[in-house]
């Protein structure tokens, strides 16, 4: 069986990986890599946002430290939330007791005294499962800030992916006991050399087939396979599997129905356009990444690249990359690279983080499918899609091939997953 893989990020590389059948992977950029791609600018090098290795899975956290073998570096998160000035202990529940002590105990009163009903939207699950204070101070404007969108709107399909803490932790937390949470990332791997793009190069293996510079413009079916085009050239695959975003793939399809159409069209995402920032000393190198929830700073994540790994960095040098999330229409989506670049040293400055005059280097990568949106609609109109795109045969993988806000772990397993169960097809 030949398998069309429609994408080279990290989905489509691993599922070519682990497939036994014969496979080809198409990827519209001239590199492969997707959201795991690593730029460099002036000797700083720089990914996607914070990309770190971990997982609760051993299988997975086995096979990156595997293929990685030597090029590899153990860290220990130092996350931080820059709150009135000063740094908090992330999670943020467990950095209470850095707090002023009004802050503290309406954080506190909020937590035990919490009368929130069953949530219905994700601004009432916040408020439900950490009570008014830490929501309000933290967890609110923060993600008010990557969503660009009002919280009552979005759904909860995703908050798994923001735990709980035990009761025992945030009083503990609120006197000044030391704990920790999100143990599960407390302890992470990347690359020694490479950036995570580093990860993609070693998953490739020798012989695999990868085609680039291939946009797709059109999928059809022809008898029991597919035919793929990018408008010139035609490839005939016996299955093919979409890794590229969905809400594109279902575009290059002749004769969808027009309700199908329409709840694709309504899927939403925002982009992410990621500054890096390098400065001529080494201050930039004592946290692995701060959360700003301030919505007077245009980034709502910074990622301290050094400190993942120091080969990031040129010698007596650091830096960081500002994560800031956008949508067509927003001016931080419409500005220029060198306006949204004076903003960015602007806040830094601001804030202390930096001096302006310190910078030696700066680029700006910017990147359309960042972050999946999950309004309220978000479900009933991917099982539209998904629906009609199954019916069609067509499989699905990857963050933005399934539209499913997933790690990196997550993208490995599932294409571990996928593949055992197309290795089984004959």
């Amino acid at each position: 069986m030949r398998i069309g893989i429609l994408g080279g990020g990290l989905s489509g590389l691993g599922l070519q990986r682990f497939l036994k059948h014969e496979s080809e992977v198409l990827e519209k950029q001239e590199r492969v890599g997707g959201l795991c791609r690593t730029f460099y600018k002036d000797g700083f090098c720089y990914d996607i946002g914070g990309h770190i290795l971990f997982s609760k899975d051993d299988r997975i956290t086995a096979f990156t430290r595997d293929i990685l073998g030597e090029n590899i570096n153990n860290c220990r998160r130092n996350n931080k939330i820059l709150y009135k000035g000063r740094y908090v202990k992330y999670p943020f529940e467990n950095g209470l007791g850095m707090l002023d002590k009004e802050d503290i105990f309406e954080c506190l009163l909020g937590y035990l005294n919490n009368g929130h009903s069953d949530p219905c939207n994700f601004e009432e699950w916040i408020l439900h499962a950490f009570g008014d204070g830490i929501s309000e101070k933290y967890l609110i404007p923060y993600n008010r800030k990557i969503w660009k969108a009002p919280l009552k709107e979005m759904g909860m399909e995703w908050v798994e992916r923001i735990p709980k803490p035990p009761l025992e932790d945030v009083i503990k937390s609120a006197v000044g006991i030391e704990t920790e949470g999100y143990t599960h990332q407390l302890f992470f791997d990347y690359p020694s050399y490479g950036g995570i793009e580093a990860l993609v190069k070693a998953i490739i293996e020798k012989d695999a087939e990868i085609t680039t510079g291939y946009e797709v413009k059109k999928i059809s079916r022809k008898g029991r396979g597919y035919i793929v085009s990018d408008g010139t050239t035609e490839k005939e695959y016996d299955r093919i599997v979409l890794t590229i975003p969905i809400k594109e793939a279902i575009q290059c399809i002749a004769d969808v129905p027009e309700n199908v159409l329409r709840a694709a069209a309504a899927l939403r995402h925002n982009s992410v356009r990621i500054v890096l920032v390098g400065v001529n000393n080494e201050s930039l190198l004592d946290k692995t990444a701060v959360y700003i929830p301030d919505p007077s700073v245009a980034a709502h994540r910074i990622c301290y690249m050094g400190s993942f790994s120091r080969s990031n960095v040129p010698a007596g040098k650091s830096s960081l990359v500002a994560e800031i999330s956008t949508y067509k229409g927003h001016e931080f989506h419409e500005m220029s690279d060198a306006s949204l670049m004076e903003i960015v040293a602007s806040d830094l400055d601001r804030l202390g983080v930096i001096r302006k005059n310190e910078i030696t280097a700066a680029d700006i990568t910017n990147i359309e499918y960042g972050y999946i949106v999950y309004d309220l609609k978000c479900t009933a109109n991917l099982d539209k899609v998904k629906g009609y795109l199954s019916s069609m045969g067509i499989e699905m993988l990857g963050r933005f091939g399934e539209f499913d806000y997933i790690n990196m772990d997550e993208v490995i397993r599932r294409s571990m997953s996928m593949a055992k169960r197309l290795n089984g097809i004959e």
